[in-house]
């Protein structure tokens, strides 16, 4: 939930910012907000490179700051002991690959859920200033997108429980799908300036999104647990190192999203306005290829093996041998 609010900043405010230190083909323009009303540039002009880099500037500096402060106030609860540490090798990393099926099929799902998700938000902003035209409401769209995962996560274990652990996951990512949908819908001729579509598709979208990428990671325990059943260790850190690399991977590779998505459909990127097969390759990135990619991940979530009953007997069998 606080990682959704943070989220709040970069969705809400950011695109607003920069567009407002944009220097260039200054306008008033309807932003979404309730009819406010502000002076915003255009934001893809290379004449707005310093109103990227003054807004990164003023971000980084925030973030800075927040890490430090969460840096000093966190304590360890769960520190290893020199004879533990001695016996982690880098072997381990490979040897929890190869006996724990939970944790390579976890990753697989996290892994395709930061790819759908990094390709829809990269792409986003070419979505909002070429195709649909209204670059101006990137703010607004963006509010509306971070109201589920601020207000809706307390609702998550209930769900959970209706739905059964894969049903979540089925039920949210179907969620996300019949969003990308709605938003193809915005992007059809005629339909660029129904805000009303826009904030209806954003939602389910987002809902679906913040949930399944979010509840994903209450999974990470009983895949620790499962683990230390079977080799005896708890390779915790093991473990999160492994879906911190597959994180910081997409991270990395999220640049390269908007240059496949341009350059191999003859993006202008110094153009106002976009050829058809521009257009279409944006779209494309920013609609088809995460609902593909969602679909995969409903079948991958399919297969994880754990149930809740395991997690029980799993949990039982771990304090019997602690005992």
């Amino acid at each position: 939930m606080l990682a959704n609010s943070t989220n709040l900043l970069v969705y809400t405010l950011f695109p607003m910012f920069v567009q407002m230190a944009a220097p260039k083909d200054r306008s008033l323009k309807d932003t979404g907000f309730f009819g406010l009303e502000l002076n915003l540039g255009n934001y893809t002009d290379p004449s707005a490179n310093y109103a990227w880099f003054g807004v990164y500037a003023i971000y980084m500096i925030i973030g800075a700051v927040a890490l430090f402060i969460c840096y000093k106030c966190t304590k360890e609860r769960v520190v290893a002991t020199a004879e533990q540490t001695a016996n982690v090798k880098t072997t381990d990393l490979f040897h929890e690959l190869r006996h724990n099926r939970p944790l390579v099929i976890l990753g697989m799902f996290f892994m395709l859920a930061f790819t759908f998700m990094f390709f829809m938000n990269t792409v986003n902003g070419f979505f909002n200033q070429f195709v649909v035209g209204h670059s101006e409401w990137m703010g607004a769209v963006g509010l509306v997108a971070s109201i589920p995962g601020i207000a809706f996560p307390v609702f998550w274990p209930k769900l959970k429980k209706i739905f059964g652990k894969k049903g979540f996951f089925h039920l949210f990512l179907a969620m996300f799908i019949v969003g990308e949908l709605l938003t193809y819908v915005w992007s059809r001729e005629g339909m660029h300036d129904a805000l009303w579509l826009a904030y209806i598709a954003t939602f389910i979208k987002q809902w679906g999104l913040t949930s399944a990428t979010g509840f994903m990671w209450a999974l990470v325990p009983e895949v620790i647990a499962y683990g230390e059943l079977k080799s005896g260790k708890r390779n915790a850190a093991i473990i999160n190192c492994h879906y911190g690399t597959l994180l910081q991977d997409r991270l990395h590779h999220r640049r390269r999203y908007p240059a496949v998505a341009a350059g191999g459909v003859w993006f202008n990127e110094s153009g106002a306005v976009q050829s058809a097969s521009a257009i279409d390759g944006i779209i494309m990135t920013a609609v088809w290829i995460p609902i593909a990619l969602a679909a995969i991940s409903m079948v991958i979530m399919q297969v994880y093996p754990i149930s809740d009953k395991h997690v029980t007997d799993i949990n039982r069998q771990l304090d019997e041998i602690r005992v």
